[in-house]
């Protein structure tokens, strides 16, 4: 198909006096358009991922994402127009500068290259202060990375060709609804199967558990228990009870009462390898003290 008038023009005017600059409107709302729809897309990403993974309580999955989606979109949006602003426009003029310097040619895989420079800052320093996991910290930079490379590769596009939110939001649309299938597609034939805590009775709980820091629970036969040195300084005698509440795993509670503390206790853990676990920190927010036997 031949290039119109307009593009030849548009052409000509770019090689005589370089590549259209990168500050516009359009850079920013184009690359804080595609910060929200990826930003969408790992949310539902990641449900499909806590779907498998073992932990004390079901996961929301995917139909998560749409609980969170008005936060998203009150919140995000703003952050993603002051990250495009901030990180994604200066990323994109660096890349151009660079790769005029080094190759006299405005290359697109600069773009990428130096995206990977404040992720993996930012990735350092989560690593040291809050101490994640190696698989957490792997994900977490996998994601800033995409996340942030697309939005810079995004902004350049729009700097070089016009507008390209309503591109990026038709995309980011077919894509969560083709993320989706192909997570349900998953599930629903087996190939992916869903964390479920292993089922236990009262017996099969009796015996000694350890937090591995000196905290033990002992659970004895006859109801009676002993805490010493749990969290929050829990030490005393009192009594336990295995109590199923409901028709699945994920209902089954272990309730602990002692003089100074009481304490419920969910399971997860794998067959024959049982985990209880206590929930602590904010509503929103939990964390999990767990022992193992």
């Amino acid at each position: 198909m031949s290039k119109s008038t307009a593009e030849r023009v548009r052409e000509r005017a770019q090689a005589s006096s370089g590549p259209p600059p990168v500050w516009s409107g359009r850079a920013i709302v184009a690359g804080a358009g595609a910060l929200y729809v990826g930003a969408a897309l790992a949310a539902e990403v990641y449900g499909f991922v806590e779907l498998t993974a073992e932990a004390p309580t079901q996961g929301d999955g995917p139909g998560g994402v749409m609980l969170v989606l008005p936060f998203l979109t009150c919140f995000g949006v703003p952050s993603a127009l002051m990250v495009s602003l901030c990180l994604a426009l200066p990323m994109v003029s660096a890349a151009r500068w660079a790769s005029a310097r080094l190759t006299g040619r405005d290359a697109w895989w600069w773009v990428p290259v130096l995206a990977l420079l404040p992720v993996s800052a930012a990735t350092a320093v989560v690593g040291v202060v809050k101490h994640p996991g190696a698989g957490a910290l792997a994900w977490a930079w996998l994601t800033g990375a995409v996340l942030l490379a697309g939005a810079a590769l995004v902004v350049r596009d729009a700097a070089l060709h016009g507008r390209r939110l309503l591109r990026v939001l038709g995309y980011g649309g077919l894509a969560a609804v083709a993320v989706l299938g192909v997570g349900a597609a998953a599930f629903g034939t087996g190939l992916i199967t869903e964390y479920s805590p292993p089922r236990t009775n009262a017996a099969g709980l009796v015996g000694t558990w350890t937090d591995g820091h000196g905290g033990t629970l002992r659970l004895s036969p006859d109801g009676t228990a002993h805490a010493e040195n749990l969290e929050l300084r829990c030490t005393g005698a009192g009594t336990w009870s295995y109590a199923p509440d409901g028709p699945t795993p994920w209902d089954q509670l272990v309730v602990t009462e002692f003089e100074p503390c009481s304490f419920d206790w969910r399971i997860s853990g794998a067959p024959g390898h049982p985990k209880l676990n206590r929930d602590y920190g904010e509503v929103d927010d939990p964390h999990w003290y767990t022992l193992t036997r």
